[in-house]
């Protein structure tokens, strides 16, 4: 049977068990316990998840880093990455993952909804855009999850206005599922 890793922030996190029961008896779904937050965190990481599938590498990997690192503390401070590190941390990032010779799959940054203060969707499509010019170089597939959520923003996302509604969930979790069931 194919392993797959998830990697990815809370958004990740809150799909990771159901995109492992819609692949079941057809993939290993596992993703770290924790939150990969920022680019820069996951970089420091990725060896370890990168091997902590216990019956060893993954043959797909699909990944996001973006939420984070386009934060902004207070509205005030500029985001906690700048696109040029963002790029350069998803490029090294991005080398690790294909040292383990598995297929990669990039997933964009979801929207936040209005009047979230830490983060704005303009932000989010300038980095998004960006990251997927780069992942088409690689000729790495995009699964534009940001796109599925913008669909339906107030019934996808919580109350938070960022994290995922038991809708979004269902939702983006499908569309995971699918996409990484096409790679099989």
């Amino acid at each position: 049977m194919k392993k797959v890793l998830l990697i990815g922030d809370s958004i990740r996190m809150s799909y990771n068990a159901r995109v492992a029961q819609l692949l079941e008896g057809k993939a290993d779904v596992w993703g770290p316990d924790e939150n990969c937050r920022f680019a820069k965190y996951t970089l420091w990481e990725i060896g370890g998840w990168l091997n902590m599938g216990g019956g060893g590498k993954p043959d797909i990997i699909h990944w996001n880093n973006g939420i984070w690192d386009v934060f902004r503390i207070n509205g005030r401070v500029d985001p906690f990455t700048s696109l040029d590190e963002y790029l350069r941390d998803m490029d090294l990032i991005y080398n690790e993952m294909a040292l383990t010779g598995a297929k990669i799959i990039f997933a964009t940054t979801t929207p936040v909804g209005a009047g979230f203060s830490s983060a704005d969707n303009k932000r989010i499509d300038t980095y998004n855009a960006a990251i997927t010019r780069h992942m088409d170089s690689l000729n790495v597939p995009v699964n534009d999850l940001n796109k599925l959520v913008s669909t339906d923003i107030e019934g996808f996302l919580c109350g938070d206005l960022l994290h995922l509604s038991d809708k979004g969930v269902e939702a983006v979790s499908c569309r995971v599922a699918e996409f990484i069931e096409r790679c099989l």
